[in-house]
């Protein structure tokens, strides 16, 4: 059993209209853990696809930008998932390719035009590496656009994963953690001789991590499927959360998950928005 500790990282979508399906593919090959795959020139023919089968919901993270004279292409502003700025006669319009596939708009494309700040609305790709219990919390804002690594798919057992379960450290677990097999053999043996009255909570927490780890394993091992054996993962385990959203949006991401304006967040939710929240002002995103 491994354990990571949370992180964050903000993703910048590359220029141009490769960068839009970059940002897509780099987002997509979330979900399966498979961006060894990645080439050069896999971006366009992983989206090309998702688009050909109608799998439409990672084409939301590639945002566009277009800019064109105000009215000339109406679908955008009464568009939910679009923002329209109108100045000095033009349309400044961000969305993203999912609006545009879906609506068989993808000409629409010789539009594209570079971010201008002030005109265009901002989105932001953010990649989270936290635990399953702090997703489902980041996943309730869902006006953002959303990637998860997943359970069902991803085989712990593989390489790819170093073979074992990742557990992400909640904010309450501290100190020197003893992970090897030796410390859950010694556990295993104070639960079977009842003698576990001089545990610690942290005792508690790793005897109930590596025996869900064990417990995996084991199934794999006797021929279920991951999404067979994933219902005995602990909230804990390890994943990955890429979340596109407008500024807007993430800016009552923070209200809840970092300021709190609503009631505390919670500690695990809070270790990652407040500083992401601080990178946001720095970088001059959000007043």
């Amino acid at each position: 059993m491994k354990i990571q500790k949370p992180q964050y990282e903000i993703w910048m979508q590359n220029p141009g209209e490769l960068g839009i399906y970059q940002q897509i593919e780099r987002a997509g090959r979330v979900c399966y853990k498979s961006e060894n795959n990645t080439t050069e020139d896999s971006a366009k023919p992983f989206v090309g696809r998702m688009i050909e089968h109608e799998h439409y919901a990672m084409l939301e993270h590639g945002t566009v930008y277009l800019t064109c004279n105000h009215g000339e292409l109406p679908l955008y502003a009464s568009n939910k998932f679009s923002h329209v700025n109108t100045i000095d006669g033009k349309d400044y319009i961000t969305t993203n390719l999912r609006v545009m596939a879906e609506n068989k708009t993808l000409e629409d494309l010789k539009y594209r035009a570079d971010f201008e700040k002030g005109k265009h609305e901002l989105r932001i790709t953010v990649h989270f590496t936290t635990q399953i219990a702090i997703t489902r919390e980041y996943n309730r804002h869902r006006a953002n656009s959303m990637a998860e690594q997943s359970t069902r798919y991803c085989n712990y057992t593989k390489n790819k994963f170093g073979s074992e379960i990742s557990i992400n450290l909640p904010t309450w677990v501290k100190g020197d953690l003893e992970t090897n097999d030796e410390k859950f053999v010694e556990l295993c043996e104070d639960v079977a001789n009842e003698e576990t009255n001089d545990w610690t909570p942290i005792d508690a927490w790793l005897f109930a991590n590596q025996a869900a780890e064990f417990a995996y394993m084991k199934l794999i091992a006797m021929g279920c499927k991951p999404q067979e054996a994933r219902v005995i993962l602990p909230l804990d385990t390890n994943t990955e959360l890429v979340h596109t959203a407008f500024v807007s949006d993430w800016k009552h991401f923070f209200d809840l998950r970092a300021l709190g304006t609503t009631g505390a967040p919670h500690p695990d939710a809070k270790i990652l928005a407040e500083p992401l929240y601080e990178e946001f002002k720095e970088r001059g995103y959000i007043d």
